[in-house]
């Protein structure tokens, strides 16, 4: 995700960027958002309830219709991660808006989602209140953070035997969460050190950074679902 995000086939952009860009005419029925005017609140949000972004970044398609984006919170008490809101949306009616719960792994400079997207998905109907849903979503989003990393902990101090490695490794293609070419590429950087489930969903997340942004946000959010990063507990 060359750092945070990737931006294969899309365009980088900066939030002074985003603030030029406007929404369609809304109808009746929907009611599209100035991606704008969305991080605003966003960070309007983060800020009363004491949360400071420490990097963003953000990527179009479509001529600015969709837009993808990562922020980085501050988290004081980890030293390997920090808190990551992954966001996208698009005004062409494409996809709805999505927040997901995550980190970004510092290590390896990945991205981890939550499986089950627990923040906001909302589509753009004229009952979308902006302030008052992202309120909500934050709220569930810091609320979910708490169950996540302790999943994330539980995948660190789980320990994979070969054979039972190569089983998730082959099931996850087989389920085609990740395209086949990148099979190779997964088996190779796993098995260069073997251990854990950890270092195992690591081995799938890595090759993410070679993805569009809509795909790597929807394979991302698979891999969570896959190693059971939701709110119910993890199976891997």
């Amino acid at each position: 995700m060359n750092g945070t995000l990737s931006h294969s086939n899309s365009q980088l952009v900066t939030r002074e960027d985003l603030l030029t860009i406007p929404p369609p005419p809304a109808t009746s029925t929907w009611k599209p958002i100035a991606h704008g005017d969305l991080i605003q609140a966003i960070d309007r949000q983060l800020m009363v309830r004491g949360l400071r972004i420490t990097k963003e970044q953000f990527a179009i398609q479509r001529d600015g219709a969709r837009l993808f984006g990562v922020l980085e919170l501050t988290l004081d008490d980890a030293a390997e991660y920090c808190a990551a809101l992954g966001i996208r949306t698009a005004n062409d009616r494409s996809m709805a808006l999505e927040i997901a719960v995550g980190v970004k792994v510092f290590v390896c400079d990945n991205l981890a989602f939550s499986g089950d997207l627990i923040a906001l998905r909302r589509k753009h109907t004229a009952k979308f209140d902006l302030n008052a849903d992202i309120s909500r979503a934050i709220d569930r989003y810091q609320a979910h953070l708490v169950t996540f990393r302790s999943q994330l902990t539980e995948l660190r101090e789980r320990y994979v035997e070969t054979e039972e490695a190569k089983a998730i490794i082959f099931d996850a293609f087989e389920k085609k969460i990740l395209p086949l070419r990148f099979f190779p590429v997964v088996a190779e950087v796993y098995f260069k050190q073997p251990g854990t489930a950890w270092w195992l969903y690591n081995a799938f997340t890595s090759v993410v950074k070679q993805m569009a942004p809509a795909s790597a946000f929807a394979t991302t959010t698979r891999l969570g679902r896959f190693f059971s990063l939701t709110a119910g507990g993890h199976d891997v």
